[in-house]
C-alpha cells in the first residue's frame, strides 16, 4: 500500500479518517502496520502490503456472503483455467470482449482513478490500465484474500500497478465523490446487501461519472432453450435477474444489456450532477 493512498481511504463503518501506523515500509509502499479510525477507533491491519479494510467481521457476514467467501477462497489458484473453460463453451474470447463489452462503458481516459470492486484475479485490471494510461491510478477490492492474491501476482508479472485493499462491497473504505469510473462485474449476484453495495458504488463516483455492473443472467427466453436449461444446471447462477429495482434514483442513462450469447447483464448509468 503506498502511503499517498491513505489520502483515498476511510473507515468503512462510520467513513471517518484514518491514522496510519507504521512498522514495516519501503521507499514507495507500507508493508505493515495498521490505520486506525479518528472516528469509532476501529483498527485495520496492513500486512504484505495488503489492508485489510473487511467490514463487518467475516464472521458477521450475512450467509450468501459467507459461503461464497469460502468457496472463491477453495478455487483461487483454479479459478482463471474454470472461467476461460467455460467462456470458451460460450464462444467467447478474451480480452477482446472484456474490452468492448465491460471497459469500454466505463468512458476511460489517460489519467482517470478508477476503482474495480469485486475484481477476483484481476482479469479486468490489465485492460483498465491500458485505458488509463501511467498516469492513471487503479484501486482494486475483494473480500477474498486468495482472488485478491492472485490478482496482485497477475499484475506483478505485467508490470502493472494498482492499489489492493481487502473489503465488502457493501462497506466501501473510499471517500464520497473519488473515482471517474467504478465496475464490478461477477460480484453482486452473491452479495448478502445488494441494494447496500449498489448504493456504495454510486456514493464513491465522481457526480457525472460511469459506472458498470454485471453478472451472471439468461436474457428473457434464453431460459427455455436447450443451452439456457444446460447453464442453469451448470451454474444456478444464471437463474439470477440484473437487480434493476436497487439501482437509486441519482442516476442517468441506465441502459441495461445482455452479453456473451445472452448469458450475462450489464446495467451501466451515470452519477447524476446534481
Amino acid at each position: 500500500m503506498k502511503l499517498e493512498t491513505l489520502g483515498y481511504l476511510c473507515c468503512p463503518a462510520c467513513r471517518g479518517e484514518f491514522e496510519i501506523m507504521i512498522e514495516a515500509q519501503t521507499e514507495s509502499e507500507v508493508l505493515v502496520g495498521r490505520v486506525v479510525c479518528h472516528g469509532c477507533q476501529r483498527s485495520y491491519e496492513i500486512n504484505y502490503g495488503l489492508p485489510n479494510l473487511v467490514y463487518p467481521d467475516p464472521e458477521e457476514l450475512p450467509v450468501i456472503d459467507a459461503m461464497f467467501l469460502k468457496q472463491y477462497e477453495r478455487i483461487a489458484t483454479s479459478y482463471d483455467r474454470t472461467l476461460r473453460l467455460m467462456l470458451l463453451v460460450l464462444g467467447i474470447r478474451e480480452p477482446r470482449t472484456r474490452k468492448r463489452d465491460l471497459v469500454a462503458p466505463l468512458e476511460l481516459a489517460p489519467g482517470d482513478c478508477v476503482l474495480e470492486v469485486g475484481a477476483g484475479t484481476g482479469s479486468n485490471l490489465p485492460i483498465i490500465a491500458e485505458q488509463i494510461g501511467k498516469e492513471g491510478k487503479l484501486f482494486a477490492l475483494d473480500l477474498s484474500p486468495g482472488m485478491l492474491a492472485v490478482a496482485r501476482e497477475k499484475l506483478k508479472r505485467k508490470g502493472i500497478e494498482a492499489e489492493f485493499a481487502l473489503g465488502n462491497g457493501a462497506y466501501l473504505p473510499y471517500k464520497d465523490d473519488l473515482f471517474d469510473a467504478v465496475l464490478n462485474f461477477g460480484g453482486i449476484n452473491t452479495f448478502g446487501e445488494k441494494e447496500r453495495a449498489i448504493a456504495e458504488l454510486v456514493r464513491v463516483t465522481k457526480p457525472g461519472a460511469k459506472i458498470v455492473i454485471g453478472d451472471e443472467g439468461l436474457a428473457s427466453g434464453k431460459e427455455n432453450t436447450w443451452f439456457g436449461r444446460r447453464l442453469l444446471k451448470m451454474n444456478t447462477l444464471f437463474a439470477n435477474k440484473p437487480p434493476k429495482e436497487f439501482v437509486p434514483k441519482q442516476v442517468e442513462d441506465f441502459q441495461l444489456k445482455w452479453i456473451w450469447r445472452g448469458t450475462f447483464y450489464v446495467m451501466e448509468f451515470r452519477k447524476t450532477l446534481a
